[in-house]
């Protein structure tokens, strides 16, 4: 799911520093740190917020905003006790404490994100992007129903936010509400036509729902707004294979795969859709590719026990049937695939 971000990307507008310049010097260097960091020079403006706090360690603003360009460049090991230093010296910092819950969300510290955006809205209860953020967190930690409510209520602030209403529609299928989920994905198009996660999430809401026709118009549509998009070409292959269109799902994995070489679940398709044609030699290769990438990958491990199975390596087949267990016990496509092929080794194991 998405946040909708208030640290100041190019362009983009971030609340007045309210913090008092000890000296012109310091007031200027912090100038030109902000300059730098709306357009996106992070190390420079990184630069001059350490010469501010070596003149001036107590600057509450230069902390914030050092913590922020940390978070923006990966280190929120350092932001978070950076932007906690500036909160500290002022504590009602609105920003300051929407980013540190930026931070602490992306550290994968979701409850004291969760508490430094309530804190955000004591401040300031008009802010829809902590109310979006709060329903994300919740939505990650199984939480639907409530994420939901968080989701509307920052719709209510804002009935134009499509980010929230592209998370609701994701909260609303999670609880099986399909026609509303996709009511709201809609909406977030309404908002925002080229929002490409919108269109996705609604093309995977319709495949589920067998509407593969329109689902495949929708990837289609996708890849009109963002032709490089190796995700919406393997979709647009699962979409094709449903509908029995092998062929044309086989060039859409491969598609996929020119753009994105590396992509795993892609080279797990077109395995299987490989396999499905009785292309044994080259399902298997594509399937131990996908493995080579990502070695817990559960689907591509029972896709090449089966691969094998069907290429008479049976045994082969069961070793990686049971790894695929080791990696998920509870898969039940699994058990039924390794019983079955069970019957066809000479001991039986």
């Amino acid at each position: 799911m998405a946040h909708e971000k208030l640290r100041f990307p190019p362009g983009a507008c971030f609340l007045r520093n309210p913090f008092p310049m000890p000296t012109v010097t310091v007031q200027h260097a912090f100038a030109q740190a902000l300059q730098h960091h709306q357009a996106g020079r992070l190390a420079e403006a990184e630069a001059l917020y350490r010469q501010i706090l070596a003149v001036d360690p107590q600057h509450a603003a230069a902390l914030h905003y050092l913590g922020v360009v940390a978070h923006q460049s990966g280190r929120d090991d350092l932001a978070v006790p950076w932007i906690g230093r500036a909160i500290a010296l002022a504590p009602g910092n609105f920003a300051a404490h929407y980013n540190l819950g930026e931070a602490l969300h992306t550290a994968g510290q979701g409850d004291e994100a969760m508490k430094s955006f309530r804190r955000a809205l004591e401040l300031q209860p008009d802010q829809p992007q902590a109310q979006n953020n709060i329903g994300v967190i919740l939505a990650g930690q199984g939480k639907p129903g409530e994420a939901i409510q968080a989701f509307l209520r920052a719709l209510q602030l804002r009935p134009d936010f499509a980010i929230a209403h592209n998370n609701l529609g994701n909260a609303l299928k999670d609880q099986g509400q399909r026609d509303e989920a996709l009511a709201a994905y809609r909406r977030a198009l309404h908002f925002k036509p080229d929002y490409v996660e919108a269109h996705s999430n609604l093309a995977i809401a319709l495949a589920e729902e067998g509407r593969l026709e329109e689902a495949g118009a929708v990837f289609r549509h996708v890849l009109e707004i963002r032709p490089g998009d190796a995700e919406a070409h393997k979709n647009l292959g699962i979409t094709l294979v449903e509908q029995g269109r092998l062929e044309e799902a086989i060039a859409e994995y491969r598609r996929a795969l020119q753009i994105r070489p590396d992509y795993a679940e892609a080279h797990n398709t077109l395995g299987n859709a490989l396999n499905e044609q009785w292309k044994l030699d080259e399902a298997i290769a594509e399937l131990r590719r996908a493995l080579a990438l990502q070695p817990d990958h559960v689907e591509a491990r029972n896709n090449l026990g089966f691969a094998l199975k069907n290429n008479g390596q049976w045994a082969e087949g069961v070793a990686e049937n049971r790894r695929a267990l080791e990696l998920q016990p509870d898969h039940a496509k699994v058990h039924s695939n390794l019983i079955y092929a069970l019957h066809f080794l000479p001991d039986g194991r």
